[in-house]
Parts: structure tokens; C-alpha cells; sequence
């Protein structure tokens, strides 16, 4: 049986189609693949968080305060959990944590720690602070600070803030402390590099 040009061309165009539609269910596909992984990510940031500031408390719970808490002896005890023992965190960036106040002559500073996430990209960091495990009640966490420009504290914070530029006080109601909880327009504002926001969190 005779094929026409037709006919070939017909065959041919079907081809091309089907590549692609191929095409472009690969680039759907692959494009969801990467939104997954990058939500899995962020999430794990959230719990690393959680993670370090329970090794931090626990190593240090035969101190008076935390003015003695060293990262890299920390490091070197292998009291950093697992996940961060290169001191990095899910989305690759540095992590840093110490005392607060090094030579503060500030009381308060040796009963303060800080953990600093750095390079968190810009969707991240938003989707990052707007989970919230980390907010409580106002006796752990102090202070939260973006790119060293914005701040939330407590109304009672030991932190001082009063040297960043945009600062959002929680106030307690009726007697009861309330928690640190950004709005999604505040987090946009505060997260505003697109590859490199670094996050502190104060605790005590």
C-alpha cells in the first residue's frame, strides 16, 4: 500500500505534537517537582529551628545562663543535631548561634541566645516565619529579626530593637502575653532580598 505525501506529513505533524505536549507535561511536571521540594525544604528549616533550640537549651542546662555557649565547641562535642553538624541549614546557608550581647554590659543579655539562618531565599523566608511553630507565648522566643531591618518583640522583650529601622511591638491583652505572629504583608516587606534574607531568632 502506497503512502501519499499527505499522508506523511499528516504522520509527521502528529509527531511534532505529541513532543510537544511531552514537552510541556515535562516542564508542568518538573516545575511542580521543584514547588514540592522547595516546600519540603522550608519545612525542615522551620524544624531545624526548633531542633537547635532544644540541643542549645539542653547543652547548656547545667549553666546559670547561656553567656558560655560556644557553636563551634558545640560542634565539636557533636551536641549540634545531625542534619546541621556543618553548620548549615535545609536550603544550604550558614547557621550561627551564640550568647546574646558578647561584653554587654546589660544583665539581661546572658540569659538571651540567638539563632541566625543565613541566604534563605525570598518565598522562603515568607512561607519560613509564617508557619509559626516557633512562636509561643512569650517565654522562649524574645525577638524575631529580618535583614537586620525589621524586628518583632514582645512588649516585654529583653531584646533591644530600638536600633532597627521597622519594629512591630506584640502587645499582651487583658493579662495574657500574646504570640509573635507576622502578617503575610509584613513578611513580604521584611523579606525583601530575593536570594539572600537572613533570619535571627532571640530566645531565652
Amino acid at each position: 500500500m502506497r503512502t501519499t505525501g499527505s499522508e506523511k506529513g499528516y504522520t509527521m505533524l502528529e509527531t511534532i505534537m505529541y513532543i510537544g505536549i511531552l514537552g510541556t507535561l515535562g516542564a508542568i511536571l518538573a516545575s511542580y517537582a521543584s514547588e514540592v521540594f522547595g516546600r519540603y525544604k522550608t519545612g525542615r528549616i522551620a524544624q531545624q529551628i526548633l531542633d537547635l533550640k532544644k540541643a542549645i537549651i539542653t547543652y547548656t542546662a547545667a549553666s546559670e545562663d547561656y553567656s558560655e555557649l560556644d557553636m563551634q565547641k558545640m560542634q565539636n562535642d557533636r551536641a549540634v543535631p545531625l542534619d546541621m553538624r556543618d553548620l548549615r541549614h535545609a536550603l544550604g546557608g550558614k547557621i550561627e548561634f551564640g550568647p546574646v550581647g558578647d561584653g554587654s554590659v546589660d544583665v539581661n543579655d546572658k540569659y538571651l541566645f540567638y539563632i541566625t539562618f543565613e541566604t534563605v531565599y525570598q518565598k522562603g523566608c515568607v512561607e519560613v516565619l509564617a508557619q509559626g511553630q516557633f512562636y509561643g507565648d512569650g517565654s522562649d522566643m524574645d525577638a524575631l529579626i529580618v535583614n537586620g531591618e525589621t524586628a518583632w518583640f514582645y512588649e516585654r522583650s529583653f531584646y533591644d530593637t530600638s536600633n532597627i529601622n521597622t519594629r512591630y511591638e506584640m502587645k499582651a491583652a487583658a493579662g495574657v502575653s500574646t504570640g509573635i505572629r507576622p502578617s503575610l504583608e509584613q513578611l513580604l516587606k521584611a523579606c525583601n532580598r530575593k536570594d539572600n534574607n537572613t533570619i535571627t531568632w532571640i530566645f531565652s
